[in-house]
């Protein structure tokens, strides 16, 4: 019983010295933003540190989708600097001045339309607003939130979730 109890407290002592940020980025299941680089028309430069003079870890093209990972930000080098993902998974730093919320992502599912639904869960027909076409293109991806997608489609007033799982990023 004194070593599970000593076991039990080594753990809450291990889990409390870890910094708050990044614990809420390796398990946050909240709403992320999503942006698109919006650099008229060069590419964006993705930092390893949110400073002008870090390493570039990548660059891409202008209307690129980036995924928000944290909602802090920092102030330095005359920019406000956002924590982001790239859609191929690579994380980084970019200057909020080159990019615009919101992003492009096309349908693609296998025959049939993507339902857009008024809460996260496909556990129920009753949730379906409206479906989106296969093969659609430019669907306006809000943010993410796990596997969802808050969507609209073709300026429609009704805003839903779509599994992410079949929409697939494209340039703005």
């Amino acid at each position: 019983m004194k070593r599970i109890l000593a076991v039990l407290i080594a753990v809450m002592l291990l889990v409390a010295a870890i910094p708050a940020t990044s614990m809420a980025e390796i398990v946050s299941n909240g709403d992320n933003k999503v942006y698109h680089a919006s650099t008229n028309g060069g590419t964006l430069q993705v930092h390893r540190e949110a400073s002008l003079n870090a390493a570039v870890v990548t660059r891409v093209p202008n209307g690129t989708a980036l995924q928000q990972t944290s909602s802090k930000t920092v102030k330095k080098d005359g920019h406000v600097w956002m924590k982001i993902k790239t859609p191929s998974g690579t994380s980084g730093w970019v200057s909020k001045k080159w990019v615009k919320e919101n992003a492009h992502a096309d349908v693609n599912t296998q025959k049939d339309g993507l339902n857009v639904r008024t809460k996260r869960s496909s556990s129920s027909k009753k949730t379906i607003i409206y479906s989106i076409p296969h093969g659609t293109k430019g669907v306006t991806v809000y943010k993410v939130n796990g596997n969802w997608a808050y969507v609209n489609y073709k300026g429609d007033s009704r805003k839903g979730w779509a599994s992410l799982g079949y929409l697939r990023w494209a340039l703005w």
